[in-house]
């Protein structure tokens, strides 16, 4: 198969990555102890404190993001501790199953269909759940495309005092987050989404009050391997060598840091604007065309969008020929809204002007040739 086989992955992740990605995880596999690896661990551990703005606690996971959300929720609770999560999708809805199967009693706060939570929903909420010790918030639901407003709901939590557990799995490194200055307690991302890298690696990062609160002596809702405890105790006793617990992937972890090293050339900052103008250019492009966006642009992410199919367009159709025809893979509708929307990222390689160009370009042909009409000014 050559490089112009390839699916070229247009989804809200995985991505696809950069030939210096690939090249990285194609190396011959080494030790995942010793001083050379060790010191590239550490680099990547480094520069995620760079992009997740903290001068806190970072551990990097094997494992996907759903493993980095147990984590944060397990470490910091204990069974029969009440949690308030605030979701409006899908994957909110899976930090609720999570804490639930964590033996925690959930609450759980629900704005109207691809509405963004707000620290208003939160602070309701929390008013009638005095007993709320965290508040659970995923940043970038991407099931809607929306960006929910976490640096408010980190302040309407520490009001009540409750810690807030960031899923920032589609939004850290390409979205405005600022863990610190926010007051976020813990926060979990992935490598294969706005860093442009692998799947393996998800960042966990824990700010003082989550360390606190993993070491009040309570008994915690965690086991082992998904315990920022045991994360703790190897990146301290082990630090000289081997600083985590378990075997890491250790191709997966230096194609994890050439993407992170690239993400930390360009700015963090200027990785949020790029990413913002590619989301501008996708809605701007589909709106030509006449299709509609499922949220407004003032709570838009900038790293997927969330469209609406055309009258009379099978989106399912629509999705399947611009596989078929064009080898790009967009995301479809989840839930309530399967069928009836279609969901394109714009991160790693997907950001790339001309890679939407080509997309547009591809459903411009699909419109026409299908006789769905464009909308006029």
């Amino acid at each position: 198969m050559t490089i112009d086989d390839r699916e070229f992955l247009m989804i809200p992740g995985p991505v696809s990555v950069d030939e210096t990605v690939l090249e990285a995880l194609a190396r011959p596999v080494r030790a995942h102890y010793g001083d050379g690896w060790t010191q590239l661990y550490k680099h990547a551990v480094s520069g995620m404190r760079d992009v997740f703005k903290t001068d806190g606690e970072v551990h990097l996971v094997f494992g996907s993001g759903m493993a980095g959300v147990e984590i944060c929720i397990a470490s910091v609770l204990s069974r029969g501790d009440e949690v308030l999560v605030a979701t409006n999708g899908l994957f909110g809805d899976r930090m609720a199953e999570v804490a639930t199967a964590n033996g925690l009693q959930v609450d759980v706060v629900r704005p109207g269909l691809a509405e963004a939570i707000t620290a208003a929903h939160v602070r309701d909420a929390l008013a009638t759940h005095p007993e709320v010790r965290a508040v659970c918030v995923v940043h970038h639901e991407t099931s809607v495309g929306v960006i929910n407003d976490v640096e408010g709901i980190c302040g309407a939590a520490r009001e009540h005092g409750a810690l807030t557990i960031v899923d920032g799995i589609s939004a850290v490194g390409g979205v405005p987050f600022e863990m610190d200055a926010w007051g976020a307690d813990l926060c979990v991302t992935v490598a294969n989404k706005c860093i442009g890298g692998p799947i393996g690696v998800a960042p966990v990062a824990a700010g003082p009050r989550a360390l606190e609160a993993l070491s009040d002596g309570r008994p915690k809702a965690a086991g082992w391997y998904l315990n920022l405890a045991t994360w703790r105790r190897y990146a301290e006793l082990w630090s000289g060598w081997h600083p985590h617990p378990t075997t890491m992937p250790t191709n997966v972890v230096e194609a994890f840091d050439v993407a992170l090293t690239g993400l930390l050339d360009e700015g963090v900052e200027r990785r949020w604007t790029r990413l913002a103008r590619a989301r501008d250019r996708v809605r701007e492009g589909l709106e030509e065309m006449g299709f509609g966006m499922l949220s407004p642009i003032a709570t838009a992410s900038p790293v997927t969008t969330a469209v609406y199919g055309l009258p009379g367009m099978d989106v399912a159709d629509y999705m399947a020929w611009l596989l078929r025809e064009h080898r790009i893979r967009i995301g479809g509708g989840l839930g309530e809204l399967s069928g009836r929307i279609f969901r394109i990222g714009h991160m790693g390689r997907a950001a790339e002007p001309d890679a939407i160009d080509r997309y547009l370009r591809a459903t411009a042909d699909y419109v026409d040739g299908h006789g769905l009409g464009r909308a006029r000014a």
